[in-house]
């Protein structure tokens, strides 16, 4: 089968590749990707969705938790968000595909009331912007989704046949006709989420001229203004560009950094230096990205870089620079944890340049 991801994903904007004249801009949010079904799954157990990731994809077999019903809201890696029904009601009976959101400079935060086994009470810290309402033929096209969080192969017929049995359930259900654009999706978004409260909301979405050079100045400036309020980038949309689970040249993400994750697999001790003294601490971080290792030293907080007891202190102070044993752990940061990191690109051997940790992966999507 052809493989594909549960949403879409979005290419790097490159200057010197893409133009951008008409397409539509907005804030690249800092927070859960989400989408909602329209309510087709709520209240079902969760294991006979057909579209829910119940396979470890590390071992083949049945993962050992499963969060026990669906709610209709889904990470991007079929895992159910266990949002309070208060919050379900404001749903509209149509799919949404955009982002749980607590404000910039929230992410940890939004993840971890949206990582529980059940509704966290402070959800009401919770808005959810809404930037698209996929086609369901798209959504659930025939496919295979196998990516280090989930493994799922996807049959559209058998998902359409399961979709039509909930439809009693949900009468008032709509969704956008195929095949359709960007531009469509934005007028049904209009037309079926009418009120812009604090809680649901659509995304707001600017049009750039249609002249290259003023759309990038444009683009620049809407960038600059982003990043003075603590936003970490931008999103680029083709308005004639159609949703499609997997990563789609008509999106396009625009940030000073790239970020990407790692899997953390050791640790060096850390030294007295001119940056400041990590003596006893973790000096860096051993990660490995794909099939490429490499070493992330700096972006760490002097708590980050705490080792998890007095004995892997002294070992650390005693080895200064060298690699610590399997037995010295991190505090906070632990072996086989996934961490986020920034990084200005790759080298041609796949080796992120000037490679900065960001924040550690709070639950799983």
């Amino acid at each position: 089968m052809l493989r594909r991801e549960l949403l879409q994903l979005a290419h790097t904007y490159k200057p010197d590749k893409h133009t951008i004249a008409g397409w539509y801009i907005s804030e690249k949010l800092d927070g859960t990707r989400c989408f909602w079904d329209g309510g087709l799954s709520r209240d079902v157990p969760t294991d006979e969705v057909p579209w829910s990731s119940i396979t470890d994809p590390k071992t083949g077999r049945r993962k050992a938790k499963i969060k026990p019903v669906a709610t209709g809201l889904w990470s991007r890696y079929g895992n159910p968000i266990m949002a309070p029904d208060w919050f379900l009601n404001l749903l509209p009976c149509c799919p949404l595909d955009g982002e749980l959101w607590a404000g910039r400079g929230n992410f940890q935060l939004c993840r971890s009331i949206c990582a529980g086994d059940a509704p966290d009470p402070r959800f009401d810290r919770i808005q959810y912007a809404v930037y698209s309402t996929p086609a369901l033929p798209y959504v659930f096209a025939d496919g295979e989704i196998k990516n280090a969080n989930m493994h799922r192969q996807v049959k559209l017929a058998e998902v359409e046949t399961w979709i039509n049995s909930r439809l009693d359930h949900i009468p008032d259900f709509v969704s956008i006709d195929t095949p359709a654009t960007f531009k469509d999706e934005l007028r049904f978004l209009c037309e079926n989420i009418p009120s812009q409260d604090d809680r649901i909301f659509l995304h707001l979405q600017t049009k750039l001229p249609d002249n290259e050079s003023e759309a990038r100045v444009k683009t620049n400036a809407i960038l600059e203004k982003v990043l003075g309020k603590g936003g970490e980038g931008v999103m680029l949309r083709d308005p004639q560009a159609s949703w499609f689970p997997k990563r789609n040249r008509g999106i396009l993400k625009h940030k000073p950094f790239d970020d990407s994750e790692a899997v953390i697999i050791g640790f060096v001790a850390g030294k007295e230096g001119k940056q400041g003294n990590v003596l006893g601490k973790i000096g860096a971080l051993q990660v490995r990205r794909d099939e490429v290792q490499f070493e992330i030293g700096s972006g760490m907080t002097m708590a980050e870089r705490e080792l998890l007891d007095d004995r892997a202190f002294d070992y650390a102070a005693a080895h200064p620079g060298e690699v610590l044993p399997d037995w010295c752990d991190g505090k906070h940061l632990k072996r086989r944890q996934t961490v986020s990191f920034k990084y200005r690109e790759l080298s041609d051997d796949g080796v992120p340049k000037e490679a900065r940790f960001w924040r550690r992966r709070e639950g799983v999507e």
